[in-house]
């Protein structure tokens, strides 16, 4: 005899979960803070290869995750989370939202030559993406972000 009971659980506590997901703004603003630091905390083992000359293809790993955060950032700054769990935000995200999205997307194009240079192995390519990517992180954070006291 053959067991249904998955298809049974399935069947049962779907309803539960078919409305929409709704997340406090907190909760959004905490987790793209969070990204933002792990963004950092990728971005300066990048930097000690590039300083100390070492294995930039062992980067690739790095750099892939800073395209695929690029391409998320824009996501976690939801109408509604201007305010809130000490933001550092400028409104000007929100008033903004297309040049927000070019920067983000000028972000992920520079993450995305560095990690081309990476798999390439090429020292030289890495070291001016990162120089680059860096320059694209930083544009964003002086038009969209409030100045740390």
């Amino acid at each position: 005899m053959r067991r249904k009971l998955p298809a049974l659980i399935f069947l049962f506590a779907t309803p539960a979960f078919a409305g929409p997901v709704t997340v406090p703004s907190d909760t959004i603003i905490a987790a793209r803070q969070t990204a933002f630091l792990l963004s950092g905390s990728v971005f300066g083992a990048i930097k000690a290869t590039v300083t100390s000359g070492g294995d930039v293809k062992g980067q690739a790993d790095n750099a892939a995750a800073l395209v695929e955060w690029a391409g998320l950032i824009t996501t976690l700054f939801p109408p509604g989370t201007d305010k809130g769990h000490d933001t550092k935000a400028l409104p000007k995200v929100w008033t903004d939202m297309p040049g927000f999205q070019k920067a983000a997307q000028n972000y992920a194009d520079a993450a995305k030559t560095l990690l081309d240079a990476a798999k390439a192995d090429d020292k030289k390519a890495f070291a001016a993406a990162f120089k680059q990517t860096g320059k694209a992180c930083g544009a964003c954070h002086k038009a969209y972000r409030a100045k740390e006291d």
